[in-house]
């Protein structure tokens, strides 16, 4: 009787010992697991930005400020322990508080999809910016932002692209640089002395006109006039103005208060060419700048209705095109 006794002391002690264990071994974890919970219910999607090289401490240390996360401890913890700390990706993400931190880590540690983007001949940053945002490649404005400091516009050359989901801006642009530099600068390279000023002018032919013949009589009239000091006189850079201002996707109707605007890219109001490319010409509009036909022609219209470019030698037999096609 006394050896049971003995035994079910041992048993029960056991019990305690593995309960105790039990306890110290569940509530770090169980701590550890709340810790990694979502910050709140129904938090607003922030854009989270991960460069090339960044450490992981500090991109946790980032994501506890920006209140995405609740723990950069237990972050760290669950990374490590998931092999996935060194997994992280740079890129652009947008991350709600709602996410829990696997989640989130998940986001940034997955290989993103590939999204196919086309970008139109002469589209200019702004409607670039606009065209990735709505691929969800990069947030609105990000591109516009890059462009102040680097000044990309008129290099974002046009063509079919393939960009990664999460991309960054510098990732981005290097690819449209690479392609630009590829296709585009052979040709501008044949007049390295006038490169910006041709890729200025392809801009705007590349606006203008369509047909490569007819662009490359403007291309003449454009250079004819810009050596007399004559005004250009160019709807698509009042066009341009409105992107830049007023942040307008669609141009038409031009307003007379439209033309009234005090800025270098007016060039009805002056002389010389815009400060910088209006868009980002493609190989046609850039050759016909670089191959230009000399004609008697000092105006030119479009046809609204056939496309078709009609040119003037004279103001009064512009005006009377203007009257006979724009009335």
């Amino acid at each position: 009787m006394k050896k049971m006794t003995i035994t079910t002391d041992i048993l029960k002690n056991k019990a305690a010992i593995l309960f105790i264990a039990a306890v110290l071994f569940l509530t770090p974890v169980y701590l550890l697991f709340s810790q990694l919970k979502p910050v709140s219910a129904a938090g607003v999607p922030k854009i989270f930005e991960i460069s090339q090289g960044e450490g992981f401490v500090k991109i946790a240390e980032r994501l506890k400020s920006e209140d995405l996360i609740r723990s950069v401890k237990a972050f760290e913890i669950y990374s490590v322990a998931t092999g996935s700390a060194g997994s992280i990706k740079p890129g652009i993400y947008e991350i709600s508080g709602s996410s829990s931190s696997p989640q989130i880590l998940n986001m940034l540690s997955e290989q993103g999809s590939d999204i196919e983007v086309k970008v139109p001949d002469g589209a200019s940053v702004y409607d670039i910016d606009a065209l990735l945002a709505k691929e969800k490649v990069l947030p609105a404005g990000y591109l516009v932002s890059f462009d102040k400091n680097n000044h990309i516009e008129g290099r974002l050359y046009p063509d079919t692209y393939k960009f990664s989901e999460h991309s960054t801006v510098k990732a981005v642009v290097d690819k449209f640089l690479e392609n630009f530099h590829e296709k585009a600068e052979p040709i501008l390279n044949r007049d390295v002395i006038n490169y910006k000023k041709n890729l200025i002018i392809a801009s705007l032919v590349q606006k203008e006109v369509s047909n490569e013949n007819d662009s490359k009589i403007v291309a003449g009239i454009i250079k004819k006039r810009l050596a007399s000091g004559m005004r250009l006189d160019i709807d698509a850079t009042i066009c341009y103005l409105k992107k830049i201002l007023k942040g307008q996707s669609s141009c038409y109707p031009l307003s007379q208060d439209d033309f009234k605007i005090d800025s270098r890219y007016n060039t009805y109001l002056h002389s010389g060419l815009p400060p910088g490319p209006i868009g980002s010409p493609n190989i046609s509009a850039i050759s016909a700048v670089l191959d230009s036909v000399s004609s008697p022609y000092w105006f030119y219209l479009s046809d609204p209705k056939t496309g078709k470019t009609i040119f003037a030698k004279t103001l009064d037999e512009q005006n009377a095109n203007r009257w006979k096609y724009l009335r």
